[in-house]
């Protein structure tokens, strides 16, 4: 039986991007794990003003991430999923040795990584080989859209392992967001899996659970649901680049 991991930058990527998938893989009775990587409290309080905005238009009352953390084990509880949450910090908390932040817009957050988190792409990789993650078939983000998480995220599956399955970051890749042009584009095929009616209804409703962060993405559910089902309906499934052993990251994409 296949057991299935799926890594999330952040406390919702995986179950917006494969949410449909993981509810079909658990109820055929595989198990399905979600690892997020950016899932720990800030530092200290002394945060920018940009994580200062978001934590306001998150709108929760608590400690963010805490809440945050909450919400998939809402999510994931619904899709029948395991979570393991690791304490690294997301960039809109991540500082550089004057105490200056690293990313200090929104726009940053979608520039290019800063040099210092290269030294966080080797510290990823090596919780991934503490965590084992080889035993199970692992699906990582292909970063679209460029979020810069997203791509350390890719980074650090590469360096520690081959063959990785990749999934396209939902809703940036039903917006026109393509791969950030330094990772290449991943050799392998592209498949598309169609979900059943149960399977895209209880996706729906665990994207939902991630109250704090619809504002950021839709106007309201009833425009969630709809971005979903046109996202799916439109390609006949849910795209995967799967990956055989020996291919690369630097050529032949299949779309």
């Amino acid at each position: 039986m296949t057991a299935h991991l799926y890594l999330s930058p952040h406390l919702d990527d995986a179950v917006f991007s494969c949410g449909g998938l993981m509810a079909m893989q658990d109820a055929r009775g595989e198990p399905v794990s979600v690892l997020t990587i950016f899932a720990g409290d800030p530092p200290d309080w002394h945060i920018s003003p940009l994580a200062a905005d978001l934590h306001a238009r998150w709108g929760k009352a608590g400690p963010p991430i805490a809440v945050r953390r909450a919400e998939d084990r809402l999510a994931c509880g619904r899709l029948g999923t395991t979570i393991v949450h690791l304490n690294f910090h997301d960039a809109i908390y991540r500082a550089d040795p004057e105490g200056l932040p690293m990313y200090s817009t929104e726009e940053t957050l979608f520039g290019e990584v800063h040099a210092q988190d290269m030294d966080l792409v080797e510290q990823i990789r090596e919780a991934f080989m503490e965590a084992d993650i080889s035993m199970a078939k692992v699906y990582c983000p292909l970063a679209m859209g460029g979020h810069v998480d997203h791509r350390i995220i890719r980074m650090a599956a590469e360096r520690f392992m081959r063959p990785l399955t990749y999934y396209f970051d939902f809703p940036y890749a039903a917006r026109g967001g393509d791969v950030p042009p330094e990772l290449g584009r991943p050799s392998g095929e592209c498949v598309f899996v169609p979900l059943t009616e149960d399977a895209i209804e209880t996706w729906a409703h665990a994207v939902t659970e991630y109250q704090t962060q619809l504002s950021t993405f839709w106007e309201d559910e009833t425009q969630l649901f709809a971005e979903l089902r046109d996202y799916h309906d439109s390609q006949g499934g849910i795209p995967l680049l799967t990956q055989a052993l020996g291919t690369n990251t630097e050529s032949n994409w299949v779309s």
